[in-house]
Order: structure tokens, then C-alpha cells, then sequence
């Protein structure tokens, strides 16, 4: 009997815990968004007013902004400072892959970086800002998605979670 209510216990709580870690990806996917403008608005007053080079710009970002976009500069800074012959273009795409296996961003936020990399050390002062702005509008667009979907889906998998473990459990007596 205590056997039983153990096991039924640990089904309830695991599958409690998975409904809150997959309600975690639609808590932190807002926050994450807001982080990469923060950042992105960081970089177009580097390029605009700061007269450092791109690494140098992007290091100063990554000292500045939040822990969890911070690494993407990092990354890709340090993709440019190996100097194997990298373009600013595919190391960001490098660094961005990393990055998004890492993140809570989603496939359309992955493409909206993607899209703003390719420019990224080609054009000049005035296009790698306007680059940015039409990424930073792109990701405001995401944000207000994404919390949409927070609010209809976090406390839905919340829920799904602990009710699936309590079914589960009242199947097995």
C-alpha cells in the first residue's frame, strides 16, 4: 500500500515538474526578446556614436547587457578575435547557433538574427543602423507574440502537468 502511494506520489510530482519546465519556455521567451533589443539598442549607439571597431563594440555590449544574451556577443566576438578568416556575417551565424540551442528563442526569432547578421560589417554606418532598427521592431513583433502566448499557455501547461500526473495516478488504483 505505502508502495503504491509512493510511486503514485512521484508519478503526481514528475509529472508536475515537466508541466512547469515547458511552461518555463513561454515565461522566459518574452524576457529573452526584450534582453536582444536592449542589447541591439546598445550596439546601434556603439556604431552611431562610439568610433570602436565591430569586436570592440560588440565585448563593450556583452559586459553590459543580461547574462542570458550576453553570451551571443561573447560567442561572437570571439569568433572574430580567432581571425580564421571569419566575416562578421558568419561569425554571428556561428555564435547564433550556439546561442540558440542554449535560448529560449524560437525558429522565427532565430531567422529575424539570421536575417540581421547578413548585414552586419558590410554596409555602412547609416545601413547597419537602420539594419538594427527594422531587428529591434522585428523582435518587438515577437515579444508581443510571445506574450500572448504566455499568458494562454503557461498556466495551461502548469495545470496539464499536474493534472496529467494526478489522471496517470488514478488509472494505476
Amino acid at each position: 500500500m505505502w508502495l503504491k502511494m509512493i510511486g503514485g506520489a512521484t508519478v503526481v510530482i514528475s509529472c508536475s515538474i515537466i508541466g512547469f519546465i515547458i511552461a518555463d519556455n513561454f515565461k522566459y521567451r518574452p524576457k529573452t526578446l526584450r534582453d536582444l533589443q536592449v542589447a541591439l539598442s546598445m550596439l546601434e549607439t556603439e556604431i552611431n556614436y562610439g568610433h570602436s571597431t565591430l569586436p570592440e563594440a560588440l565585448r563593450s555590449i556583452s559586459r553590459k547587457c543580461e547574462k542570458d544574451v550576453a553570451e551571443l556577443f561573447v560567442l561572437t566576438t570571439n569568433n572574430l578575435a580567432l581571425r580564421n578568416g571569419f566575416t562578421a556575417c558568419e561569425a554571428w551565424e556561428k555564435a547564433l547557433n550556439k546561442f540558440y540551442s542554449n535560448s529560449y528563442i524560437t525558429k522565427n526569432d532565430y531567422e529575424i538574427l539570421i536575417a540581421f547578421g547578413k548585414y552586419l560589417g558590410f554596409t555602412d554606418k547609416k545601413d547597419q543602423i537602420k539594419n538594427i532598427k527594422l531587428t529591434v521592431d522585428n523582435l518587438k513583433q515577437q515579444e508581443i507574440l510571445a506574450l500572448e502566448e504566455k499568458q494562454k499557455n503557461e498556466k495551461l501547461w502548469k495545470y496539464l502537468g499536474i493534472l496529467s500526473g494526478l489522471m496517470i495516478f488514478l488509472l494505476l488504483y
